[in-house]
């Protein structure tokens, strides 16, 4: 398992802050200059070169070099996997390795830690690479990962021009739970989720993207909301797996599900704001921190499908009531697709016969 915590770099003095700046100016920079390298075939797109087959041209520090061009093969691979186009880089995180940080530890004072960075700089008339150390405070959430082991890099961000460090760690993961109860999810844009065992999100999210869509993108009200809105789905997930004993959690794939959606201009709009990868990637996280294990199927037909017969039928599903017309099953749809989506995921004798019939 690995995971980050997030920390703010705030209070170093001006010059430390001043020398972020023209760290991320220049990387930036060198990071531009050697994809157009690598692109006009002047580099070999490789994982790693030596330090003398990379010539600098606002960064001359040889490790620094190297770990820029790593970058910048890495981007250009992602790109080429991908089928698509190298754009112009923006926004950049900074991976610092162990050869150019160390974290000391402080026992006492206003700070828990410091970071060290050797900078791609050099003193005057002397070899040696300039440092500084950045003081860092810890929080509630990188205090739960204080006895995970910590990985030997760390990332350095700058958002909305301040500066964050991400300290990374890992933990084997627990095994998975041999006892417990099987439960399908069906996640949807009026209700966050619903369980096969008719248990629903507290939470009236609908109303809040509702809220959300009203906010101005990008300001302090929008982004605000949207933390509030993690905050929600991080307790909604917690309390469905904190009531149940769970061993197995079957969920729709839906990778994709917003993309060239056939929905009309003004719910597409509106979808933009369903909660669903979050809702996914917190309960991804959950179940590989509690040994449970997370299946993930396909979502076709499982609104039209009836739990109870197995028959499928466009007719059955009329808005948010199910009626199955072959076997007369009355049911919420929501809850109906969620028993579907289970036995998709978990054998179940009588729909498999259903099927085969």
């Amino acid at each position: 398992m690995i995971r980050s915590s997030r920390h703010i770099l705030k209070y170093q003095n001006q010059g430390k802050t001043n020398w972020l700046d023209k760290l991320f100016e220049d990387y930036l920079k060198e990071l531009r200059y050697y994809i157009n390298l690598i692109q006009t075939v002047k580099l070999p797109l490789d994982k790693n070169l030596s330090s003398k087959q990379l010539e600098g041209k606002h960064i001359f520090h040889s490790q620094w070099k190297q770990n820029i061009y790593k970058q910048a093969s890495e981007i250009i691979r992602s790109c080429r996997k991908k089928h698509k186009k190298v754009k112009k880089i923006q926004n950049i995180s900074i991976i610092l390795d162990e050869r150019l940080f160390d974290i000391e530890y402080q026992e006492s004072g206003e700070f828990d830690e410091f970071i060290r960075i050797k900078l791609p700089y050099f003193e005057k008339s002397k070899k040696r690479a300039i440092t500084i150390n950045v003081p860092i405070k810890h929080h509630k959430h990188s205090l739960k990962y204080s006895s995970w082991n910590r990985k030997k890099s760390v990332r350095l961000k700058k958002i909305d021009g301040k500066y964050f460090l991400d300290i990374i760690y890992e933990k084997q993961a627990p095994d998975k739970k041999l006892e417990g109860n099987s439960i399908g999810i069906d996640q949807g844009y009026n209700k966050l989720y619903i369980t096969s065992e008719n248990q629903v999100a507290k939470v009236n999210f609908k109303q809040l993207y509702h809220e959300i869509s009203k906010k101005k993108q990008g300001s302090k009200n929008f982004k605000q909301i949207l933390i509030e809105r993690d905050k929600l789905i991080n307790q909604e997930v917690n309390q469905l797996i904190k009531e149940n004993d769970i061993k197995t959690i079957v969920i729709e794939d839906l990778k994709k599900v917003k993309h060239k959606s056939k929905f009309s201009k003004i719910l597409n709009n509106k979808m933009q704001r369903w909660s669903y990868a979050k809702f996914t990637r917190k309960l991804e996280r959950i179940c590989e921190e509690q040994g449970i294990e997370l299946l993930k199927v396909s979502a076709a037909y499982t609104s039209q499908r009836c739990s109870r017969c197995g028959a499928i039928h466009k007719e059955s599903r009329n808005g948010d009531r199910y009626l199955c017309i072959v076997c007369g099953y009355s049911d919420d749809a929501d809850h109906n697709a969620s028993v579907n989506i289970l036995h998709r995921g978990v054998y179940n004798p009588s729909i498999t016969r259903n099927e085969n019939n």
